[in-house]
């Protein structure tokens, strides 16, 4: 069940890195025909700015999983798969504001013509968000009752906690405890 988990967790981190990819491409480009030729190009950051933080909620939600176990584990799979399902809106939008962005920056130029080019990386974005979403309820739905990270991650219990006697012996030493009494 371990490796299952870890499936879901590295394709959902994976599917949060090609959002980060699809972010950092040129979305589209322009040239813009005046007094000078000017080329114009935006990414998929400067188109929305919100896709690199989706890429980055995504990953923390893929470790998360993997952190928690229970029902722990399958709140923090709902709300990663809402987190997927809302990138996927943000990244279709983008891909119809790739006409505003080019504008926005090309604003102020006079423009005899203009020929723009909208380039496909908001798929990339768009299908990583559906793929993780996908991992996300798998989680939510048969992952409750996996193992996660395993015991020796857990914070360290009371009966570990307890002293060498020898060590014992000599802090009580120390405190002016006496032995021999």
């Amino acid at each position: 069940m371990k490796s299952k988990l870890a499936v879901a967790a590295a394709v959902a981190a994976v599917c949060a890195l090609g959002v980060l990819l699809a972010a950092g491409q040129h979305w589209g480009s322009a040239t813009v025909i005046g007094a000078a030729r000017q080329h114009l190009s935006v990414t998929g950051r400067q188109v929305s700015s919100a896709l690199p933080a989706f890429a980055g909620a995504l990953i923390a939600f893929a470790v998360a999983i993997v952190a928690t176990h229970g029902l722990l584990r399958r709140i923090v799979a709902v709300v990663g798969i809402g987190i997927a399902a809302t990138e996927v809106a943000v990244a279709v939008h983008a891909h119809n504001d790739v006409g505003n962005a080019l504008a926005a920056r090309a604003f102020g130029i006079a423009a005899g013509s203009v020929s723009t080019h909208v380039n496909s990386w908001w798929i990339l974005a768009a299908a990583a968000g559906v793929v993780a979403a996908v991992a996300f309820g798998v989680v939510a739905v048969a992952g409750g009752g996996w193992q996660g990270m395993g015991a020796r991650y857990d914070a360290p219990r009371a009966a570990a906690r307890q002293k060498d006697p020898t060590v014992a012996a000599w802090e009580a030493l120390d405190r002016g405890d006496d032995p021999t009494a």
